[in-house]
């Protein structure tokens, strides 16, 4: 997926002992190259790691619930019948085990929105610390996504600064890990009822000098939609419209926040299982290609897209649109691959470490076993997107490190793991 080399060569690639690519060429490896492990992947197709702009990775402890609910009644269900019950320590098992499911499908880095339960009279952040070090026991790459808390009466901008620090702080103190790629804010502004969220949030990206995620009209109820675009004003004034801005889903747009978003450079994720699954909305993704919008795939969280598939979710977002367009050209395999990439890393402010098989960026990758996917392999970009699953991933590889093999996850007690998420689900009731 590296820039002018879209088309497939055999090769070799060399990992670094600090597990960055130094090498990608056609052809054998020298003679004299001294490696410390070799694998030879006989045939087998390399590509990189998947990356996921947007998922929730404590929601695998709840798949296949609320299965008739949108967005609003689904959040009802998931965040304050069940999640809400939990404490703190609940959700380091239910991240680990999202996590070891995402890279279980291949998916190699992840911006993870963590849950919390803000208290306002104390600055600890016990549901943060727990998860992030989840994701840190996993294995995964990943952006932590930070909850700044919703504003209120009698909540100060003070009050969320001295949070957010705190957390901030408590991170450098962590070791140090390649893992770890940065924190953004779990932005709120549009499910918020005032505009101090939008105030709050912006002067928390420019001290701390965040990105922001945002959940940003995705709910297909119309009233809802009207409410939520109402509140881009909030966006505007606050001054949050930048670069730095990322609008998840954006499903339910107008011509003028469409004119806004490419102005200001602001990115977009897609998260095409989940849209379905809630009877979201299709995100039209060829109008904001052609409009030059940043756009990143997403797995979204377990509890709303189910599975951690990103075929399945590239398949997903493929056949909707075509849908949508009546049109099977609107939009190529080889442009979706890109988005679960590349596309995924330039949104995360990654695009220089994950994404594609570049010397100097990690060498997370996949080998993929291409046996069953047809005797024609004349476009193996069609292949992997129309006909790969997670049954074809040989190997998953996180800087270098091999993590799955097989199917099965090295170095970790997934049973352990799920009969303890299983135990605490059922305890939270």
């Amino acid at each position: 997926m590296a820039p002018q080399q879209r088309e497939p060569f055999t090769g070799y690639m060399v990992i670094g002992e600090d597990g960055t690519i130094l090498t990608v060429a056609e052809g054998g490896p020298p003679a004299n190259l001294d490696a410390a492990e070799v694998f030879d992947a006989h045939g087998d197709w390399i590509i990189p790691g998947f990356v996921s702009a947007h998922s929730h990775l404590w929601q695998a402890a709840y798949r296949g619930l609320a299965a008739d609910k949108t967005l609003t009644s689904w959040i009802d269900d998931i965040y304050m019948r069940r999640a809400g019950k939990s404490p703190a320590e609940d959700f380091y098992w239910f991240c680990l085990l999202g996590s070891l499911d995402h890279l279980q499908h291949g998916i190699t880095t992840a911006y993870n929105f963590n849950y919390t339960r803000v208290d306002w009279q104390s600055e600890e952040n016990v549901f943060d610390a727990a998860q992030f070090r989840a994701e840190e026991k996993s294995g995964i790459r990943f952006v932590h996504g930070y909850e700044p808390g919703w504003m209120a009466p009698g909540v100060t901008v003070e009050q969320a600064r001295k949070r957010l620090k705190a957390f901030l702080d408590w991170t450098s103190r962590q070791p140090k890990s390649s893992a770890f790629l940065s924190v953004m804010l779990n932005g709120g502004t549009a499910f918020n009822n005032t505009y101090q969220q939008a105030v709050m949030e912006k002067a928390l990206m420019d001290e701390f000098h965040l990105a922001n995620q945002s959940h940003y009209l995705e709910p297909p109820e119309a009233e809802t939609q009207g409410e939520e675009r109402a509140k881009f004003r909030w966006f505007m004034d606050s001054g949050m419209l930048s670069s730095r801005l990322i609008f998840g889903h954006f499903i339910h747009t107008d011509d003028y926040i469409l004119k806004e978003t490419v102005k200001n450079n602001i990115a977009i994720t897609w998260n095409p299982l989940s849209n379905g699954r809630m009877a979201s909305g299709v995100a039209d993704i060829p109008r904001y290609l052609k409009m030059g919008i940043r756009i990143g795939m997403g797995i979204d969280g377990e509890a709303s897209g189910d599975l951690a598939d990103p075929f399945e979710n590239m398949r997903a977002g493929l056949y909707a649109v075509r849908d949508k367009y009546g049109d099977a050209t609107v939009l190529s395999p080889y442009q979706v691959l890109w988005l679960h990439t590349v596309g995924s890393a330039d949104v995360l402010e990654a695009k220089g470490k994950v994404g594609s098989l570049e010397p100097g960026k990690f060498g997370d990758f996949l080998v993929i076993d291409p046996a069953r996917l047809g005797a024609v392999l004349e476009d193996p970009y069609a292949n992997l997107v129309l006909v790969t699953g997670e049954r074809d991933i040989d190997r998953v590889y996180v800087g270098g490190e091999l993590k799955v093999e097989h199917g099965e996850l090295l170095r970790q007690d997934v049973s352990g793991i799920r009969e303890e998420v299983n135990r605490r689900v059922t305890a939270a009731k």
